[in-house]
């Protein structure tokens, strides 16, 4: 299965005042959607990272930083897994020990797709069928638990930083 993660920016966030008259409209929003029996479409994907106070500029800066940096999570030899004897054989014939990339066809990689919904949202997702089971991990059909290399989280714990540097630099 395909692996989604979505950022969304509430630019609000960053004044108060303004946060509060949007949330307030948020809400009436939602309570007339109730009301009239309307249900609001949720996000389907499989991780969703909400940054407040992050205006349109920055915020695509910080999605053209995380386009390269979601990539180098996948290519930096720092995932942890042995084989049975400590190696591991890839389909394209290398062998591998520990640390190592998580690059073996590059399949996964290449199947990266970014989508800019809107200013304030940008989704990356992964097509390749094994993309979901290499992030989360999963129990293959021999019995073989392959453990969870989540290549996103980094990235994610990392934009924050990111976004200030940005915002420091004058949007730079």
């Amino acid at each position: 299965m395909s692996y989604t993660l979505r950022f969304e920016s509430n630019a609000f966030q960053a004044d108060t005042a303004m946060a509060k008259v949007a949330d307030a409209l948020k809400a009436f929003k939602r309570a007339g959607k109730k009301m009239i029996g309307i249900t609001d479409e949720q996000f389907a994907g499989n991780k969703l990272e909400q940054l407040y106070g992050v205006h349109g500029r920055t915020f695509q800066r910080a999605m053209d930083w995380a386009d390269t940096d979601l990539d180098q999570q996948l290519s930096l030899s720092q995932w942890d897994w042995k084989g049975p004897d400590g190696r591991t054989r890839r389909k394209n014939g290398e062998v591998v020990t520990e640390p190592r990339d998580i690059i073996d066809t590059g399949a996964l990689l290449s199947s990266k797709q970014r989508k800019d919904i809107n200013s304030a949202t940008t989704e990356f997702q992964w097509r390749a069928e094994h993309a979901e089971g290499v992030h989360d991990g999963y129990k293959h059909k021999s019995g073989e638990t392959m453990p969870a290399r989540p290549w996103t989280e980094p990235t994610i714990a990392e934009i924050d930083q990111v976004i200030e540097t940005i915002l420091r630099n004058g949007g730079k």
